[in-house]
């Protein structure tokens, strides 16, 4: 990877992307994003070098992104790299569920270690759970203790996921 900072005209190929990023990163705050995603340890000097600022306007531009919530910097667990099984799981939510049921499950579902990502929807489906286990039949078993016998759940479809190849912004190899 090249050290050198990219030119403002350079920060991003994808035109359209750009003009959506525009409404709230400029080009810097994208750069920073883009090592940050690459390298979550990556020192502020480095980022400095990296996106051509010093390591004081580095830190204060990646602090701001963080305290605004337009970047986090976190550890993933790649489930492929680490051959568990995963899956999305939609679900129908039953016609009667209030705002405080459906806030109850939510919460609920939040707070289980084995579903690491939860986004509600419209449509055919209202809620999608990411759900990891070591099994596939060990999520078939999760799933029913979790959603099976709730009051607040119609239905669900659990789909195996059987190959990542994108994530966070980065390809994954599955160890080739």
């Amino acid at each position: 990877m090249s050290s050198q900072p990219l030119s403002a005209d350079e920060w991003l190929d994808n035109d359209k992307v750009k003009q959506i990023l525009k409404e709230h990163l400029d080009e810097t705050d994208y750069r920073i994003y883009k090592a940050l995603n690459e390298d979550g340890r990556m020192s502020d000097t480095e980022i400095g070098e990296r996106v051509g600022l010093s390591r004081t306007a580095a830190r204060r531009r990646r602090k701001n992104l963080q305290e605004n919530g337009l970047v986090d910097v976190i550890g993933v667990l790649v489930l492929q790299e680490a051959k568990f099984a995963y899956a999305d799981v939609f679900v129908t939510l039953e016609s009667g569920v209030s705002s405080e049921e459906l806030d109850e499950f939510v919460d609920h579902v939040q707070s289980e270690e084995l579903i690491y990502e939860i986004e509600e929807y419209m449509g055919k489906y209202d809620l999608l759970l990411r759900v990891w286990h070591a099994s596939l039949s060990d999520i078939k078993e999760y799933l029913r203790e979790q959603l099976q016998d709730n009051p607040v759940v119609e239905s669900y479809e659990a789909i195996p996921v059987t190959k990542t190849h994108k994530a966070w912004h980065k390809k994954i190899t599955d160890g080739e």
